[in-house]
């Protein structure tokens, strides 16, 4: 356990506040078809409702950290921080050839949309929980 409540309370946040951001990362769009007239979210798909999956995980364990908090909690929270990093990487590759081979067909004009990226920025702050409190936390 933590010695200070304030770790704890900035941990919980932290896997709170990333893992809503992968939720709604999920749920945003993340290809748009013939100029934006037809757009595709996250959850129209298995990889995107996986990503709300790990993002509801992280935001349940989050108010468990708040709760209880124990370091191989915030790890685990931690881990599964970068797992779901590494599988928004994977996701935003595939996105990208996507959206190249469809680029070359005149009337489909495939366009990235934010929600996979959004996807991997609250993957990133679930993965700040493996750092350690001293690098994290700045003491005034």
């Amino acid at each position: 356990m933590h010695s200070d409540s304030r770790h704890d309370w900035w941990d919980s946040l932290v896997a709170v506040g990333g893992g809503a951001l992968v939720a709604t990362g999920s749920a945003l769009p993340w290809m748009s078809l013939f100029a934006g007239l037809q757009r595709y979210s996250g959850l129209s798909g298995l990889y995107g409702r996986i990503a709300f999956a790990g993002g509801v995980l992280s935001v349940l364990a989050g108010l468990v950290i708040f709760v209880r908090p124990a370091r191989r909690l915030r790890i685990g929270v931690g881990g599964l921080g970068a797992g779901l990093t590494l599988f928004a990487c994977w996701i935003l590759v595939g996105l990208r050839d996507t959206t190249r081979s469809l680029g070359h067909h005149p009337f489909m004009l495939a366009r990235p949309e934010p929600g996979a990226f959004v996807v991997l920025a609250g993957a990133i702050i679930v993965t700040a929980l493996l750092l350690p409190v001293r690098w994290r936390i700045q003491e005034c």
